[in-house]
C-alpha cells in the first residue's frame, strides 16, 4: 500500500516512494541514448528479418520447383510469415524504446534530484536530504551525500558559534559596533 503525501513522496512498506510526473527529465540525453539502443535494435531486427525472409524464399523456390502446383499457396504463406515477423519486430523495438526511456528515467532522475539537493547546499541550504527511490541509479551517492551536507551543516554551526564567541570577547573590549557586524555575519 502506497501513501501519497503533497511532495510527491510516498511510504510504501517502510520505503520512500518518489512518484516523478515526467519520465523525459533531460529530454535530449534521454532519447539521444534511447535513439541509440533503438537503432541498433533495429538493425539486428533487419538482420534477422532479412535472413528470415531469405530463407524462406528460398525454401519456396525450392518446393516451387519440385512442385509447382504449390506455389500460390506457399507464396501466400511466406507473405503472412513475412508480415506477421515484421510487426513482431516493430513490437519488439516499441518495447525496447519504452523500456529505454524508463531505465534512462532512472538516472536522469537521480542526476535531477541530486542537482536540486546540491543548488540549496550551494546557497548554503544545509537542512536537506538526499533521497532517491529504490530503483534509482546512482543510490550509492546518497549516503556520502548526506553524510557530506551533515559535516558541513555541523563545521557551519561550530564556525558560527566561534563568531558569536569572538563577538562577545569583542563588546567585552568596549567595540560594540564590531561586535554586531560580526553577529550579524554569524546569523
Amino acid at each position: 500500500m502506497t501513501t501519497q503525501s503533497e511532495n510527491g513522496t510516498g511510504q510504501q512498506a517502510g520505503k520512500t516512494v518518489f512518484r516523478r510526473r515526467h519520465y523525459l527529465i533531460d529530454r535530449r540525453r534521454q532519447l539521444a541514448a534511447t535513439f541509440r539502443i533503438a537503432g541498433l535494435v533495429l538493425i539486428l531486427l533487419i538482420a534477422l528479418n532479412g535472413l528470415l525472409a531469405w530463407q524462406s524464399y528460398s525454401t519456396t523456390k525450392a518446393i516451387e520447383s519440385s512442385n509447382p502446383l504449390m506455389a500460390e499457396r506457399i507464396r501466400a504463406i511466406d507473405q503472412r510469415n513475412i508480415v506477421l515477423t515484421a510487426g513482431i519486430s516493430l513490437i519488439i523495438l516499441a518495447m525496447v524504446v519504452v523500456r529505454s526511456i524508463m531505465y534512462t528515467h532512472r538516472t536522469a532522475g537521480a542526476v535531477y534530484r541530486v542537482s536540486m539537493c546540491l543548488d540549496k547546499v550551494a546557497e548554503f541550504d544545509f537542512d536537506v536530504s538526499l533521497r532517491l527511490r529504490d530503483e534509482d541509479n546512482l543510490r550509492e551517492l546518497e549516503e556520502p551525500f548526506n553524510t557530506m551536507v551533515g559535516n558541513l551543516k555541523r563545521r557551519a554551526e561550530d564556525d558560527r558559534q566561534a563568531m558569536l564567541k569572538l563577538a562577545d570577547e569583542i563588546e567585552g573590549h568596549g567595540n560594540t559596533a564590531d561586535a554586531e557586524a560580526l553577529r550579524g555575519l554569524a546569523h
